[in-house]
């Protein structure tokens, strides 16, 4: 079994960048933090365009090996792709999960068909 991290948010996408699709990958940063944490979309629209507001799951790929503690709820969080800002929001809720298998992709594919 292997845990995994999903963070679920409130995010509003920059009106002045282009769309991006579900399967889009950045980072994400919480306020007071310099650390950056790559994640990947486990819910969300399948096209998300300049100036959506979405709530979305993210699954944090560093996790369990960094706890990463900053990402708790009420924590404000950005988006990055590079320097720029692609989202920003709020974490409405965190929660750990076990998933019988070890790679990210393989993950992803059994959170988004339901099995956790």
């Amino acid at each position: 079994m292997r845990k995994c991290l999903l963070i679920e948010a409130e995010l509003s996408f920059n009106p002045k960048l282009r769309r991006i699709t579900w399967d889009w990958r950045g980072d994400a940063i919480t306020e007071g933090s310099t650390l950056y944490y790559g994640v990947h979309f486990v819910s969300a629209p399948a096209t998300i365009n300049p100036g959506d507001r979405i709530v979305a799951e993210l699954l944090l790929r560093a996790y369990p090996e960094d706890s990463c503690e900053s990402f708790q709820v009420g924590e404000r969080i950005w988006l990055k792709e590079g320097p720029l800002t692609r989202a920003e929001g709020t974490i409405i809720h965190r929660s750990e999960h076990e998933i019988p298998n070890d790679s990210a992709l393989g993950i992803l594919g059994q959170l988004r068909k339901g099995l956790r």
